[in-house]
């Protein structure tokens, strides 16, 4: 179960065995510190921008898809060299380079390289040639975390937000062909696809989100608002026909999250400030939409105590999901959407009273987390699914966590504690979720003002 960490001076790669932390000491690692880093989704190929010769953008790829030691280097020659940030398709054929945006922009800062030979979706990191400049776009609004492309999970179609709030679909293998169809949607300011696979009624379904309006004091005029569109196609194209539709009283952000099989969505609406003034961080509405809209509720009022969400999640195999709500100690209630009964209900409280503001699945949904990271004492508790039931497996403590992820096992949980954020007791620690108990931990020493830790667990899930 490989990871990598980017120290001050380098990135280096390490491996988790049954009870310890190891470095790979295989070329190409370690590397002079990359200003990014990114993996495919396969994990065998790691993007990266070189400071040191260049800056350049290059991709170290597995010669033998199972790991990157020994890898070689692919290089981007005409990828701008000022990317901060990378983005690959979900099956690892397409990767996008982003740099940062700007008022009198007008030279592209997003683009699209596909490996050479990978024809199809689903022909990703490890096949063919090099990467080929597929397309180009120029977004001189965008910010770091802005999603402005995202593919279907099959990658047959690709979805783009401009920077005027449209939305533009593509074939997912060729971006650089002309458009297919651009949706009759204006001000949008997020997007998501479900999950789910495409069939014949329905080739696929995409979530969209506009924003609040407001005057010259930022106070709301319009409400915002969440609909759902389903894609079909026939000999004439591709057809979008609006299917549900929710107004939420407010909201300039939102996480747009579909269940496992796409059937409903959560809109987990955002704004930088509570107008009831009950929070600091900002307030927040919780909209609940059914993809044929039988079901809008908004949960805010009814579940959240107040309006305030810490945190919500869906299950990754199951229709339900779990909901941090209210002040801290907050509330973690476990809820259940009953597709045939067209029906979101509560099931169970997890915990009552509790410093929690963070939830992780892992990737088979048999174990979830539930801790108190950020600015919280580092709480945690792990749940397990014993047939139609959560139960409360074991607790630990992980003092000011960063960063945190679940291995590919399934298991094994991975907690950092990262500078700048942190500038003391920087390291990564490896937790027996079973158990509760410190598997191992590895040390890090922060040096300057720029050093920084960051982790990212890769390679294939297996039970």
């Amino acid at each position: 179960m490989p990871f990598f960490v980017r120290e001050k001076e380098f990135l280096k790669l390490y491996g988790f065995g049954t009870s310890q932390i190891e470095e790979a000491q295989a070329p190409p690692f370690p590397l002079a510190l990359p200003k990014a880093a990114s993996w495919c989704p396969s994990g065998i190929a790691l993007a990266m921008v070189d400071p040191v010769q260049g800056p350049r953008v290059a991709v170290f790829e597995s010669a033998s898809g199972t790991s990157l030691s020994g890898a070689t280097l692919l290089d981007l020659p005409k990828a701008p060299k000022n990317a901060f940030t990378f983005m690959w398709s979900p099956q690892g054929s397409a990767l996008v380079t982003i740099a940062p945006g700007g008022k009198s922009l007008q030279e592209a800062n997003v683009h699209v390289w596909r490996r050479a030979g990978a024809e199809g979706p689903g022909a990703g990191a490890g096949e063919g040639g090099d990467y080929e400049l597929q397309a180009s776009f120029c977004h001189p609004k965008l910010e770091k975390d802005k999603k402005v492309l995202q593919w279907t999970a099959d990658e047959n179609l690709c979805a783009r937000l401009t920077p005027e709030g449209k939305i533009i679909l593509y074939d997912g293998a060729n971006l650089g062909v002309d458009h297919l169809i651009e949706l009759a949607v204006q001000n949008v300011a997020g997007f998501e696809f479900a999950s789910m696979t495409g069939s014949e009624e329905c080739f696929a379904r995409l979530a969209l989100f506009v924003a609040d309006q407001r005057d010259d004091l930022q106070r709301v005029v319009g409400p915002a608002e969440v609909s759902i569109l389903e894609l079909s196609v026939d000999e004439e194209g591709i057809h979008a026909t609006p299917c549900a539709k929710m107004s939420v009283t407010c909201g300039q952000v939102a996480d747009l999250l579909w269940n496992n099989t796409g059937s409903c969505l959560i809109a987990h609406c955002q704004t930088e400030v509570d107008e009831t003034g009950q929070s600091y961080y900002g307030g927040s509405r919780l909209a609940f939409m059914s993809r044929a809209g039988e079901v809008r509720k908004d949960l805010t009022d009814e579940e959240c105590q107040g309006g305030c969400v810490q945190a919500v999640s869906w299950s990754p195999t199951r229709d339900e999901f779990i909901l941090i709500s209210g002040f801290q100690p907050a509330k973690a209630t476990l809820y259940v959407w009953d597709e045939k009964a067209k029906k979101v209900s509560s099931k169970k409280t997890l915990l009552e009273k509790a410093h929690r503001n963070t939830i992780r699945y892992n990737s088979f949904g048999s174990l979830v987390c539930l801790a108190g990271f950020g600015n919280l004492a580092g709480g945690v508790d792990f749940f397990g699914r014993e047939e139609d039931d959560y139960v409360h497996v074991s607790s630990c403590t992980a003092n000011c966590t960063v960063s945190a992820e679940w291995a590919p096992d399934g298991r094994h949980f991975l907690t950092a504690v990262l500078a700048p954020r942190m500038r003391v007791d920087n390291g990564i620690s490896v937790w027996h979720a079973l158990s509760g108990s410190k598997v191992c931990t590895t040390p890090f020493e922060e040096r300057g003002r720029k050093g920084c830790t960051l982790l990212r667990f890769s390679g294939p899930r297996c039970r």
